[in-house]
């Protein structure tokens, strides 16, 4: 209950929150899943996987690449590649060059299941934009993809 008259409430000034408090600023190369990450800390279940992904320039230097990066449980990976009914545990995209791939792209996997099991990352890139539904959770890499190397970072 107010102590305050009142006549005198249209005086007291309001409290005015700035934008950046309730809005956190994100990144161009942020997805979705990164945000419900940094908005829902603690919640049980939700991780966080920090990787740097480097590939081979193949001939020329190219722009407008898509970079597909996936983890898996690492019994639904044979030779590197996932299995036909595997389900990926998470998933990114993000537009890269193929000299930002050699220098090596670090990113976040977000993933919803616990970490109780080894996991297993892959990685490819091809023409397009990232532009795939679900941060490229249902991509595939095409048979003839030559799979990045995937380095785990630890935060």
């Amino acid at each position: 209950m107010s102590t305050l008259p009142p006549s005198s409430l249209s005086m007291v000034p309001p409290v005015v929150v700035p934008v950046a408090a309730r809005c956190p600023a994100l990144s161009d190369a942020a997805s979705w899943t990164a945000f419900l990450a940094d908005t829902s800390w603690g919640l049980a279940g939700l991780g966080r996987r920090r990787v740097k992904v480097r590939q081979r320039s193949q001939g020329h230097p190219r722009e407008g690449l898509r970079l597909v990066v996936q983890s898996y449980r690492e019994r639904d990976v044979v030779a590197g590649r996932p299995t036909a009914y595997a389900r990926p545990l998470a998933s990114a995209q993000r537009g890269v060059s193929s000299d930002e791939l050699r220098g090596g792209v670090q990113l976040d996997l977000v993933h919803f299941e616990s970490d109780e099991e080894d996991v297993v990352v892959i990685a490819w890139a091809e023409e397009g934009e990232p532009d795939l539904d679900f941060d490229g959770l249902e991509a595939r890499p095409p048979r003839a993809a030559l799979l990045a190397a995937v380095e785990s970072l630890h935060s």
